[in-house]
């Protein structure tokens, strides 16, 4: 494991043992909040990550006997997410739950190559192209310890944070084409690009608020299915953070995974 990766795992586990501390550390204080009656609850939710994430990487081969190379920069754009989750009432407030999310994005990357000279060293020509189609992918399971507070019957608002465990696969550029001008040779033009997909897993760290109203047994129509009662709909806003590393051949590239969630959906409390 190298260093970076060493500061990053400690720095996950102090954030994680802070997030679960801060949520029970103020439990003799957050005591006069009414906590619910119900001992399980479940979510279901749909919605989008709406901001975009960017990572870069370098790739160096040998061409005409020299150094050639490019630097590919990803933007991750806004996706879809769906996510479900359930936890369990503990203690008084505090509850400990378990989520899964799941994201998909198809994203560009802007590629910029230095390539050699086939007749003279040290004189590179230059060339920038977009290597469209890469998809993005990310599967998140989130531990959490969660402070539930009922404010009113039909009021729930929880606080929860913890580890991440993300699996992320992502389509890197692996090898780009470019076509000569013509004698001299000193224009090219980007040509296209060969893409790799890797997979790989890593330890993040997640934190959020959710926000869940009771009232649809209130509605018309369904006001006679005492099930409605526990029936409600939520919000739920969850920030993920964490990184991996992706092989394309000896080159490493850091990929940034997670970051803001916005989704909303279905509550159940039993």
């Amino acid at each position: 494991m190298s260093r970076r990766q060493q500061t990053s795992w400690r720095a996950v586990i102090t954030l994680s043992i802070g997030l679960v501390a801060g949520l029970t550390g103020g439990a003799q204080e957050a005591t006069a909040q009414p906590a619910p009656s119900d001992r399980i609850a479940v979510r279901l939710n749909v919605g989008e990550r709406p901001a975009s994430r960017t990572f870069a990487g370098t790739r160096v081969f040998t061409v005409f006997a020299e150094q050639g190379s490019f630097e590919a920069d990803y933007e991750i754009q806004q996706g879809g997410i769906v996510d479900g989750g359930i936890s369990f009432l503990i203690w008084r407030n505090l509850a400990i739950g378990l989520d899964v999310s799941s994201y998909r994005s198809i994203n560009p990357a802007r590629v910029t190559s230095e390539i050699p000279h086939p007749f003279f060293f040290d004189l590179p020509r230059t060339s920038t192209g977009v290597a469209g189609g890469l998809e993005r992918q990310e599967l998140g399971v989130h531990v959490q310890a969660l402070w539930v507070s009922q404010f009113a019957d039909w009021l729930i608002v929880s606080l929860a944070g913890g580890p991440s465990l993300i699996n992320a696969q992502q389509d890197l550029v692996s090898a780009v084409q470019h076509t000569e001008l013509g004698f001299p040779f000193d224009d090219i033009t980007f040509d296209g690009h060969s893409v790799t997909s890797q997979s790989a897993n890593t330890i993040g760290v997640n934190g959020g608020i959710d926000i869940d109203t009771f009232v649809l047994h209130k509605l018309p129509g369904l006001s006679r299915f005492e099930m409605m009662e526990n029936v409600g709909l939520g919000l739920l806003i969850r920030y993920v953070r964490g990184s991996v590393d992706m092989r394309v051949g000896d080159d490493t590239v850091e990929v940034d995974l997670g970051g803001l969630q916005l989704t909303a959906g279905l509550r159940f409390r039993f």
